[in-house]
């Protein structure tokens, strides 16, 4: 796993956020997911209009949010409800108003967010890159019934 390099998160930091991520994905529910749906466009909104988007930290941010978002969004991506859990508990991680870092102080309220998106992603390589995969194959298809 890599952590991030000169951060205001401490290494005991991290790895308790990798903790408590972990539990947290072991205890999600379906009501967490239909959260996650309604609340994360709007917390997306709110991070795009307080800072630069084009910060490499907020870019690379959002991009893992979608990411995530969009395989649970895709009902026709077949995804184990384990699987699931681990992308639900990351972003209510990153939509949650009380975290390590509160988000409202500028660009340092999003390492980590960006920490723990990074676990998520980590944790879920194969299946994102299933996913990217299944997306490309969805729009080879697409382009050749056309």
């Amino acid at each position: 796993m890599d952590t991030m390099k000169e951060t205001p998160i401490s290494a005991e930091q991290q790895q308790r956020l990798e903790q408590e991520l972990f539990e947290r994905a072991k205890n999600v529910s379906r009501e967490d997911e239909k959260v996650v749906v309604e609340e994360l466009p709007e917390k997306v909104a709110k991070v795009l209009d307080s800072v630069n988007q084009r910060l490499p930290i907020v870019k690379n941010l959002l991009g893992k949010v979608k990411t995530l978002y969009a395989m649970l969004r895709d009902k026709e991506f077949a995804m184990a409800w384990s699987s699931k859990t681990m992308v639900i508990a990351g972003l209510l991680y990153f939509i949650s108003p009380i975290d390590l870092l509160p988000d409202y102080i500028p660009i340092l309220g999003y390492i980590d967010d960006a920490f723990v998106m990074s676990v998520v992603m980590n944790a879920m390589a194969s299946e994102i890159e299933r996913y990217k995969a299944y997306m490309e194959q969805k729009s080879f298809g697409k382009i050749a019934s056309e």
